[in-house]
């Protein structure tokens, strides 16, 4: 009886078993791919005077150089309210990019310098925009490239994310009187040629800083730590 109980099971188990049954396989994270793609510029910003607008003028960039198209890129940083509460946020409407040097494929080469006018903050909200926002950091209105105005990045080293296909710089970032590094998680968007006659390629990057402890800010208005992120668009006429 027990051989029979045996021979049955393993019957019953052969029988269950399908000849077109396949092993699915697990599925991994995708490889990270890495591109060849390089570009450069100095003096990326080809400000022309001293003020607003004015000093955003293209027209002139000769064919084959790449430059900073400041219309289709930006500055916004946000904090919660008081620490706690709803978001902070807002923009900065000048902002320069100085120096880029990229090279997808050897991460130690990447460079990049840029600043904004600290005076410049734009939050959309009237109701912010005339009070304190310029005493909290520590401008006026009427100022323009005086130091106390101006707030700086500079990438001091770049290499290669471990989890994606981004990158991890250690910049300076100058403001308020202080210089403190800051880590950026940096992403390249590559280039692509456009039916009006330009190739353009995006870099955007985000990082934090501590303004209360690292930058001497004295506000009861905002938390210590505040969010930054930088969406930069290049571009070259073909």
């Amino acid at each position: 009886m027990l051989l029979l109980l045996v021979v049955s099971s393993g019957a019953l188990f052969t029988f269950c078993q399908h000849d077109d049954e396949e092993i699915i396989p697990v599925k991994g994270p995708d490889p990270i791919v890495r591109g060849t793609e390089t570009l450069s510029c100095t003096d990326c910003t080809p400000l022309e005077e001293n003020g607003a607008s004015a000093d955003f003028n293209t027209s002139g960039v000769p064919s084959g150089v790449w430059y900073f198209d400041k219309a289709h890129s930006n500055v916004m940083w946000e904090t919660p309210y008081k620490g706690f509460g709803s978001l902070l946020t807002g923009r900065f409407n000048y902002f320069v990019l100085k120096s880029l040097n990229f090279d997808e494929a050897n991460p130690g080469n990447i460079s990049f310098e840029g600043y904004i006018r600290l005076n410049t903050v734009n939050t959309g909200e009237p109701g912010r925009d005339a009070g304190c926002l310029l005493g909290t950091y520590g401008t006026e209105a009427a100022k323009t490239s005086e130091d106390e105005n101006i707030a700086t990045l500079k990438s001091t080293s770049v290499q290669y994310s471990t989890t994606d296909e981004g990158f991890v710089a250690k910049a300076d970032l100058t403001f308020h009187g202080f210089t403190k590094e800051v880590t950026m998680i940096v992403y390249y968007a590559k280039q692509y040629h456009d039916a009006s006659g330009f190739t353009m390629a995006g870099l955007s990057g985000e990082f934090d800083f501590l303004a209360l402890t690292d930058f001497a800010i004295s506000s009861t208005n905002i938390d210590d730590n505040v969010s930054v992120k930088i969406n930069t668009l290049l571009r070259k006429k073909d």
